[in-house]
């Protein structure tokens, strides 16, 4: 029997007013791993009966930075919280049909909070996590980090790490360089924000599987994939020591994450090698890292994009977690990484999600343990 699906909204911690709910017309939610996560929401709009204004519009629901928060119940489930954001955008649009008034609502999750001001700060001695941990437990956050250790501290006398910029750009920057993935996401128990730090989580235990035209058993709409095949290179970094003058080097020739498949996707025979530049690194350490850094992202080279059959399926898919494949060949079945999913409720009672996955390998490893059919948890 498929799992019923519910959704419940709240503003500033309130629910939303039932008038408010029956007006909503749609609701996608993005989840991302390399993006902010975003809330998109339209709803209806009506003269009211006196005349004296609009429905919603001019009840100032949805003012600048409104705390707003969605979570989807599956069956009998926990309530599952998808965001807390904050309004960054609303756009009217008014029609003399009398059904084609909307309102569009826009909503970033609590990176947002993190790009309101641009600092000139130093990080003396301090590694890039070190610097990752301060930031997101900051008073004015609150986030609780979710950080993995980077290698390299520079030291003052040396080199001095200079944040120019808000907050939430500096550590972008910080994990590219470090091959990591840096985002907010909330605690699937408390709903708390959490501020993550640390190489992509790929490899772990998958949280569901993916059916592909397997009979009953199916939970794909559809699905389709590709293999990028120049995409993946070996890279190569020289800079000079600001200290003596010294050549600094560094060159990776295959990713150092694990490989998702049989085949990995950083080719031995003929790569497609790259020469990064403008580093502004004066160690070797930091150098190798960045070159590391640079192979391991162009690995993700096989795409999967879908729509998942949410009632199917019997889960809520979860962007930034590994999830199974299976039911579209021994080349494309097995662990992929989800970069992307696309929450759409609407008006009519209907739920999809729409994915974006990721793999650094092709073929099966042979250790894939696929689910009779449906999430792994629910």
């Amino acid at each position: 029997m498929p799992a019923a699906i519910t959704y419940a909204l709240t503003i500033d911690g309130t629910a939303a007013s039932p008038e408010l709910l029956g007006a909503i017309q749609q609701i996608e939610m993005e989840d991302h791993a390399g993006m902010a996560d975003m809330l998109r929401l339209r709803t209806a709009l009506s003269v009211r009966q006196n005349g004296s204004g609009w429905t919603v519009l001019d009840d100032a629901v949805f003012g600048r930075l409104t705390k707003v928060a969605l979570s989807v119940t599956v069956g009998t489930g926990s309530p599952i919280p998808l965001i807390t954001g904050y309004v960054i955008e609303t756009a009217g649009q008014f029609a003399n049909d009398p059904n084609g008034s909307t309102l569009a609502v826009v909503a970033m999750d609590s990176t947002v909070l993190m790009h309101l001001e641009e600092k000139v700060k130093a990080w003396p001695n301090m590694a890039d996590s070190d610097v990752a941990t301060a930031i997101f437990g900051d008073a004015a956050y609150g986030f609780t980090p979710v950080v993995e250790a980077t290698n390299w501290t520079r030291q003052e006398n040396e080199h001095t790490l200079l944040q120019r910029g808000t907050d939430v750009q500096f550590l972008k920057h910080l994990a590219e360089r470090n091959g990591y993935e840096c985002y907010l996401d909330l605690n699937p128990s408390s709903g708390d924000v959490e501020g993550h730090f640390h190489p992509p989580r790929h490899n772990q235990t998958a949280q569901g599987t993916l059916t592909v035209n397997m009979g009953a058993a199916t939970n794909v709409n559809r699905f389709r994939t590709r293999y990028e095949m120049l995409r993946p290179v070996t890279a190569q970094a020289t800079t000079l020591d600001v200290e003596d003058g010294s050549d600094q080097s560094g060159q990776a020739n295959s990713s150092a994450l694990a490989d998702l498949g049989a085949t990995p996707a950083v080719p031995a025979d003929r790569p497609r090698r790259v020469l990064l530049s403008q580093l502004g690194m004066g160690q070797s350490a930091e150098v190798q890292r960045y070159a590391q850094a640079a192979v391991d992202r162009s690995a993700w080279a096989i795409v999967a994009e879908g729509e998942v059959n949410t009632a199917a399926y019997g889960g809520i898919l979860k962007a930034k977690q590994p999830v199974l494949v299976r039911g579209v060949g021994t080349e494309f079945s097995g662990q992929y990484y989800v970069e992307r999913v696309l929450h759409v409720i609407t008006s009519d009672g209907s739920y999809v999600q729409r994915f974006t996955l990721r793999r650094n390998a092709v073929g099966l490893r042979g250790n894939e343990s696929f689910a009779p059919g449906t999430a792994l948890a629910s």
